[in-house]
């Protein structure tokens, strides 16, 4: 292989993994912000912690998100293994966010502490 070509390959193959970081950092960023401005008037600002009414996130699965988002109630079926912090059913739903659900998980996710 010539030097041009390595060098071509090496510089495609750097261009892509920074779009890669890109990509996840962008719906990262927006998951952040999506969560600020809809969730923390319910939940602490640090998903970690549980806020005035509704309790910390970061245990809660995406199809348990998902369905509190959409439907303000926990899935019939609950995931194996996990449990409700609260019983309230104060949760209202929030269709809008339908196609950022998967965003604002990743942003909780992201800020869970390791422990």
């Amino acid at each position: 292989m010539n030097s041009s070509l390595l060098l071509g390959a090496l510089i495609s193959s750097l261009l892509f993994s920074n779009s890669l970081l890109s990509a996840d950092q962008t719906t990262l960023d927006k998951g952040k912000r999506l969560y600020l401005s809809n969730c923390i008037q319910c939940h602490n600002k640090d998903p970690n912690l549980k806020g005035s009414l509704g309790p910390e996130m970061v245990d809660a699965p995406l199809s348990v998100m998902t369905s509190k988002v959409m439907t303000g109630a926990y899935p019939a079926v609950l995931p194996a293994g996990f449990v409700p912090k609260r019983k309230s059913k104060a949760m209202k739903k929030i269709p809008k966010l339908q196609n950022d659900i998967p965003a604002i998980y990743e942003w909780v996710q992201s800020m869970k502490k390791k422990k």
